[in-house]
């Protein structure tokens, strides 16, 4: 279970390309604190879970529950550091969000990187990247993920995309955002 959920923050990775209008202002500067619903589904399993993102200045803190609200993982990253602390107590901690994910998941993952994902910001090694008429991104890859963004201005407050759907190889991720407060906490 834990695999699939770090699959769903792998897949809140999420990037576009092309030439338009000029770029909006970087979005991935911005406090925010969000939650959403992520369907994970890898090969023949299918997992729903509850995402709560909280991102100040060079921290994140996330978590991950149940559908029913039973927590599966809280981590918490930042400069230099990066913890998890599991459903059942177990902890781990890592120099780094992509030794973090190796060594709880087996695979590296850059965490870090999905605070801009999840506000449709290209990261430097961002690729491919598709924008609308008004500047906001539609499609992208990076890191090995496809990205794909939907419903700009669907939720208050949220300029952004609410759907967001990552693929990678047999993975795909679908976040579906409800609540975002920019700069607060909810």
């Amino acid at each position: 279970m834990w695999r699939q959920s770090a699959a769903v923050l792998a897949a809140a990775g999420l990037v576009a390309c092309t030439s338009v209008p000029p770029l909006p202002a970087p979005l991935a500067q911005s406090d925010f604190s969000m939650s959403g619903r992520v369907l994970v589904r890898q090969a023949e399993r299918a997992d729903v879970l509850r995402l709560y993102w909280s991102h100040r200045g060079e921290s994140d803190d996330v978590r991950l529950e149940t559908p029913l609200g039973q927590t599966l993982a809280e981590l918490s990253m930042g400069q230099g550091f990066a913890r998890a602390r599991l459903g059942d107590g177990r902890e781990f901690e890592a120099a780094d969000d992509s030794a973090l994910a190796s060594q709880v998941i087996g695979t590296a993952l850059p965490l870090r990187r999905f605070a801009g994902w999840l506000q449709a910001e290209p990261g430097g090694a961002a690729s491919q990247i598709e924008r609308d008429a008004a500047g906001r991104v539609l499609t992208m890859s990076d890191a090995g993920w496809r990205l794909s963004y939907a419903g700009h201005g669907d939720v208050v407050s949220l300029d952004g995309p609410s759907l967001i759907e990552a693929k990678r190889e047999d993975v795909l991720v679908r976040i579906k955002i409800e609540t975002w407060v920019r700069g607060g906490v909810e």
